[in-house]
């Protein structure tokens, strides 16, 4: 492995949101204005998505064999150094171009991302771009450089 990033959502205000969201679930629970079982359900859904963000996790790691991205526990994908046309280091704005932060779409492609506003764009010869969000894009840039020109050679080694 040539580079390694683990992030989670800690930040404070993402807690303060989710709490004010679970006191929103259990204030008419507590005032017993629900029947228990409706009363059971909004406290499990409100321990759920606190225990869901606690657990949410964004891993890039850059192999010889290409990128893996997982957003734990959503999805994973292996990008292949082959599909990358180019890559730079970019800020962005997540809530403008993307509508937030986690696994987004938009028109030009998608990007995982969990806090901050820096990222390692990558342009794929499908023609889509692949934003992945980081604390440290230089290091991403240069681990993801460094595999493709090695790939690079390799592929010329090979013909």
């Amino acid at each position: 492995m040539i580079f390694r990033e683990v992030q989670r959502f800690r930040q404070a205000w993402v807690w303060v949101l989710l709490l004010l969201v679970l006191l929103a679930l259990t204030v008419p629970v507590m005032g017993g204005m629900l029947g228990p079982l409706v009363s059971l359900v909004m406290v499990i859904a409100g321990a759920g998505l606190i225990w869901l963000f606690f657990v949410m996790r964004l891993v890039t790691e850059v192999h010889p064999d290409g990128i893996y991205l997982g957003f734990f526990p959503f999805s994973s994908q292996k990008i292949m150094y082959t599909t990358i046309v180019d890559h730079r280091v970019r800020e962005y704005r997540p809530i403008r171009e993307y509508g937030g932060w986690g696994i987004r779409f938009n028109r030009s492609g998608r990007a995982y991302t969990v806090s901050g506003n820096l990222g390692v764009q990558l342009e794929l010869s499908n023609g889509k771009g692949l934003l992945i969000g980081t604390q440290d894009p230089d290091e991403l840039l240069r681990a993801i450089s460094s595999a493709v020109s090695e790939r690079a050679k390799e592929m010329d080694r090979n013909q």
